[in-house]
């Protein structure tokens, strides 16, 4: 049975100390349009076109992530991820002619006025992978995990290069309850004013265990404190999983 390789490619090669595999990442943040059924767009459509992309190699993966207890006030309520080798390869080999040759110039017309309805690209992000563990299973695993949490970070740029060293020392060898982590570092932009420069994203196999790490009160360990006085922890923001695309030849 093929392995799928895992999401932010963190998911791609995992090795027992953590390091980066430099894979380019895009986040696109989303807001979907109450009754206008953008999950039937993703099932029918989009993915059929990520699995065309992924196949020719234009990407190495692309995933859907639902956000956990989003009401009708959150600002986003779906992550899409698409992961490849390059910048230039991220939005490449798009559009619906590609899957719908058939399409009529008022086919793809209509196509995309339901689409751009459906939904509102909220913001868009793209990241370069410093830093993967899921030495468990030497970096691949029989299903993408179901369960992620996000967690952007601002850390100081002066001192960059010593917070990734600290953050993949931090999270090398054992992850306890999580499957897999991944340090992200933002590259679409840069400046003081950011609210975050890095996302870190722990997996889990179900929600109930982000909930049971979290219940433990203790002072934390030596390494755990030189991390935190390198950057600040924001936020964090569970997901579950969507849809996963991997390519199948």
């Amino acid at each position: 049975m093929r392995k799928l390789f895992l999401l932010f490619t963190f998911f791609a090669v995992g090795s027992i100390t953590a390091q980066g595999n430099g894979d380019i990442v895009q986040f696109d943040f989303i807001r979907t349009t109450p009754g206008e059924q953008y999950n039937q767009i993703l099932n029918q459509k989009w993915k059929e076109l990520a699995q065309k992309r992924a196949d020719e190699g234009t990407i190495t993966g692309w995933d859907t992530w639902w956000r956990a207890n989003a009401t009708p006030e959150s600002e986003w309520n779906l992550l899409i991820v698409t992961v490849a080798k390059h910048p230039d390869s991220l939005n490449a080999g798009g559009g619906i002619q590609r899957i719908r040759p058939d399409y009529s110039e008022m086919d793809i017309e209509l196509f995309n006025q339901k689409n751009y309805n459906a939904r509102k690209i909220i913001r868009t992000q793209v990241y370069v992978n410093k830093g993967l563990n899921f030495a468990g299973n030497q970096g691949e695993t029989p299903v993408v995990p179901r369960v992620a949490v996000i967690n952007p970070m601002k850390a100081d740029y002066s001192t960059a290069a010593k917070y990734e060293q600290a953050e993949n020392r931090l999270n090398s060898g054992d992850l306890g309850s999580r499957l897999g982590w991944g340090l992200l570092k933002r590259i679409d932009n840069y400046g003081d004013d950011l609210y975050h420069n890095y996302m870190t994203v722990d997996f889990y196999e179900k929600m109930s265990d982000v909930m049971l790490g979290r219940i433990p009160t203790a002072n934390a360990p030596r390494e755990l404190q030189e991390v935190v006085k390198m950057r600040k922890h924001q936020q964090s923001i569970p997901l579950w999983l969507g849809l996963s695309v991997r390519p199948q030849n």
